[in-house]
């Protein structure tokens, strides 16, 4: 017993309260009133529904049921987790401009519903499994409903016929409306944010599970003059609907017209370049290929059916001139190269075909890597020339490029240096190994390579340093070709070294 509450007599059959500032439905309330069919409130501030309604445990068989349960004009509705479990609706369920902050999740969760209808109301969070149907026979949400965020499996139900028509979706996630349906029926909606792909678990019941009604003579899909607005973009795949290929031409009634895009190639890019290119329709036909394989015909169809453009603010949306198609003909440009792109500001459309793994990174060179090797083999070349002066003899060209990669290799090391005075130590061990050599080897050294030159073509090579890069630091280095050249040559490297020997002790 709640104080301060009233209890109706136990046949009551029908509950009508309007007019009311404050209403709560107690748990238990059709175990107690077990003849009660109708529920009615109507013109109040606030209803708490708490959960439970019907107790199945403990209950006497066959009860549990009611005929139409309407909630209208409530500025504010609360509906607790397990409000309605195992309770059965055989007439109506009806929410009419109510206002819910929030639907938990398990808030409408029906065993069965007859026909379950909202119309001009306003959800601000569904979340998953907030309205969850085992079986129905209608499903309809009418006159501007607006739903500002959808969470994943947000609305999942079985009924024979499901609609949405002419209201206003904010936010939606993947699956959002988890259907299965005899006769789908989507048209009149706009859709201003997609976050996933909301029609990805959207299905057609089999005809073998359809109930037997004269209500429903046919099944089909029905997709027509919905609003993409595409806030602030329409993500890849966002339109994914697999189980599409589920429904037959020849035994499903089908209507895909009138679908209405704004004509932006940076909000819509990967599907103009399906539509006109068949770009990404690999990857596309894989997005739910567990469901089906229609997302590829499904988009195509919502492509080629398109209605005008459209340009929306916060307030509305109007139609432009221009359709979709012939929008894509100058909004995109394709290159064999590149592939496509917008062609007003220049943004690639993504290649999701074009797989990464194609590429092998441990051997590939990261650009800023690229472009310094790039940069230091440049400035090698402009500083250094190789001249050599070659006959014919493959031995000589052999020794002239030994000569030019033992050149180049020195030059790098030198410029790699750390700083000038490791440089000049360096240096001055190089000088003092000059001076303690003994000369009787350096002439028995000359003399021998001075014999196996005689049994080869002498040819004059000489390794040059660019004249404007000429400094004390630099050399003119000489390949020997014969005995006296490499006298001179090695006198020539013992003054010049210790002439800098001397210069550096001075300093």
């Amino acid at each position: 017993q709640v104080s301060d509450s009233s209890q109706p007599p136990e046949n009551t059959g029908s509950l009508l309260v309007e007019n009311c500032h404050h209403v709560e439905l107690y748990s238990r309330l059709v175990n107690h009133m077990k003849n009660i069919q109708n529920i009615t409130i109507r013109n109040s501030h606030t209803v708490v529904i708490h959960p439970k309604l019907y107790e199945a445990k403990g209950a006497a068989p066959g009860s549990g049921s009611a005929h139409n349960i309407e909630l209208t004009n409530i500025h504010r509705l609360q509906v607790k987790r397990y409000s309605f479990k195992d309770l059965r609706v055989t007439g109506r369920f009806y929410l009419g401009e109510v206002n819910l902050a929030s639907v938990v999740s398990m808030a409408f969760d029906f065993q069965y519903v007859k026909e379950f209808s909202v119309f001009a109301s306003k959800f601000d969070r569904i979340s998953m499994f907030g309205i969850k149907l085992v079986h129905c026979k209608e499903f309809n949400v009418l006159g501007m409903t607006h739903f500002v965020s959808l969470a994943a499996h947000a609305i999942k139900v079985k009924c024979d016929k499901f609609s949405l028509a002419y209201n206003w979706f904010g936010h939606l996630h993947d699956s959002s409306l988890d259907v299965e349906y005899g006769l789908c029926d989507i048209q009149g909606n706009t859709f201003n944010s997609l976050g996933g792909k909301p029609f990805l678990s959207l299905k057609p019941v089999q005809s073998s599970n359809l109930a037997e009604t004269n209500e429903i003579a046919m099944t089909g899909f029905v997709f027509r003059e919905n609003k993409f607005t595409s806030e602030p973009v329409l993500p890849f795949a966002s339109l994914a609907m697999p189980s599409f290929s589920l429904l037959s031409p020849s035994t499903s009634y089908l209507d895909i017209d009138s679908n209405q895009f704004p004509c932006s190639c940076q909000r819509l890019g990967w599907l103009l370049a399906f539509g006109k290119f068949g770009y990404n329709s690999h990857s596309l036909a894989e997005v739910g290929s567990t469901k089906g394989s229609g997302t590829t015909t499904f988009i195509k169809q919502l492509y080629d059916t398109a209605g005008p453009c459209m340009e929306c603010d916060h307030m509305e949306c109007l139609d432009m001139d221009s359709s979709l198609d012939t929008y894509t003909m100058t909004g995109l440009v394709y290159n064999s190269e590149e592939g496509v792109k917008c062609a007003a500001s220049g943004v690639l459309v993504r290649n999701y075909d074009d797989t990464s793994d194609k590429r092998d990174d441990s051997i590939v060179e990261s650009d800023s890597d690229h472009r310094n090797n790039t940069v230091n083999d440049k400035n090698v070349d402009k500083r250094i020339k190789i001249k050599v002066d070659l006959d014919d003899d493959d031995d000589t060209n052999k020794d002239a490029n030994a000569a030019n990669s033992l050149k180049k290799d020195d030059y790098e090391k030198d410029q790699n240096s750390e700083s000038e005075t490791d440089y000049m130590n360096n240096m001055n061990t190089y000088v003092k190994e000059e001076v303690l050599i003994p000369q009787h080897l350096r002439k028995e050294t000359t003399h021998d390579s001075s014999k196996n030159d005689k049994n080869t073509n002498t040819n004059t090579q000489a390794i040059d340093i660019a004249e404007h890069d000429t400094d004390k630091h630099e050399r003119l280095l000489r390949i020997p070709g014969d005995a006296s050249d490499a006298v001179d040559t090695d006198i020539d490297m013992i003054v010049l070294g210790v002439t800098m020997f001397v210069t550096m002790l001075s300093k």
